[in-house]
């Protein structure tokens, strides 16, 4: 059963399909997917079992992209895609992932989604 759709992000959001590390310490590591950012969360698709509240890092790397972690948290959950705050929304990277998912780098709507 989904939880309630609770969503407080007003930035606006900008489809993406950019290819995360979803770590939650100590040991929990699995692939993701951000299908949407902006400059205060994202839509998180992993196959994890995620729940809310819970404190997450997301590890960013790829092409045009230096690696660098988001500090974010789980605001809600659908199946195996989960709302994220970003606990420091003036982290310089999330701009720059805005801006390239803005302007079509990283969006293409042939690539597969995880299941």
């Amino acid at each position: 059963m989904p939880e309630a759709t609770m969503d407080q992000r007003h930035a606006a959001r900008v489809p993406c399909d950019l290819r995360v590390l979803v770590m939650v310490h100590p040991a929990i590591f699995g692939p993701g997917v951000l299908l949407n950012v902006s400059s205060s969360g994202a839509l998180l698709q992993t196959p994890l079992n995620l729940i809310p509240a819970t404190q997450i890092e997301l590890e960013v790397e790829g092409p045009g992209v230096s690696r660098f972690c988001i500090l974010a948290s789980i605001t809600r959950r659908e199946l195996n895609q989960y709302g994220v705050a970003f606990r420091r929304t003036d982290h310089p990277a999330i701009a720059g992932i805005v801006r390239r998912a803005a302007s079509d780098e990283s969006h293409s709507p042939d690539t597969p989604r995880l299941s």
